[in-house]
C-alpha cells in the first residue's frame, strides 16, 4: 500500500504542472486522495481546502510586483503533498492499511475473533494465500 499511496500523491503533485491546471478541480481530487490515505479529519485536507487564488492582494495591483497568485497556491499545494509523501516514506502507511488490504468485512471479522480463532483461521489458509497477504501488507 505504501508504494501505491506514494504514486497517488506524486500524481497529484504532477497535476500542478499541467497546462490545463484548475485549482478547484485539483483541490477536490487532492482532498479525496488525502482523506483516503490519512482519514477525513487530516489537517492536510483542510489546508488544501483553504488554498485560493487571491486576486485582491495589493501586491497584485503593484505593477512592479512579482506576486503570482496561481503559483503561490501551487507551491503551497505541492508542499502539503510532498510532506505527506515524506511522512509515508519515513513512517510507513497509516494504520488503516490493514483494513484496506484485507477489506473492511474481513478486518472486522478478525477483530471480533479471539486469538485462538485467528490462529485457527490463518492455520487453515493455504501457504500461497498467506504469502500474498503478507506481501500486500508490506507494500
Amino acid at each position: 500500500m505504501k508504494t501505491q499511496y506514494i504514486k497517488l500523491l506524486k500524481k497529484q503533485v504532477g497535476k500542478l504542472e499541467e497546462d490545463s491546471f484548475e485549482l478547484e478541480a485539483w483541490k477536490t481530487s487532492s482532498i479525496t486522495v488525502i482523506e483516503r490515505i490519512f482519514g477525513k479529519e487530516d489537517i492536510r485536507a483542510k489546508k488544501i481546502e483553504e488554498l485560493k487564488i487571491d486576486y485582491s492582494s495589493w501586491a497584485l495591483r503593484d505593477s512592479n510586483s512579482n506576486y503570482k497568485p496561481v503559483e503561490i497556491a501551487k507551491l503551497k499545494g505541492k508542499e502539503i503533498l510532498t510532506t505527506a509523501i515524506d511522512e509515508i516514506e519515513l513512517f510507513g502507511a497509516p494504520e488503516n492499511q490493514t483494513m484496506d488490504v484485507l477489506g473492511k468485512d474481513f478486518a472486522k471479522k478478525l477483530q471480533n475473533m479471539n486469538s485462538q480463532e485467528r490462529k485457527k483461521h490463518f492455520t487453515e489458509m493455504k501457504k500461497g494465500e498467506l504469502v500474498d497477504l503478507l506481501i500486500r501488507l508490506l507494500e
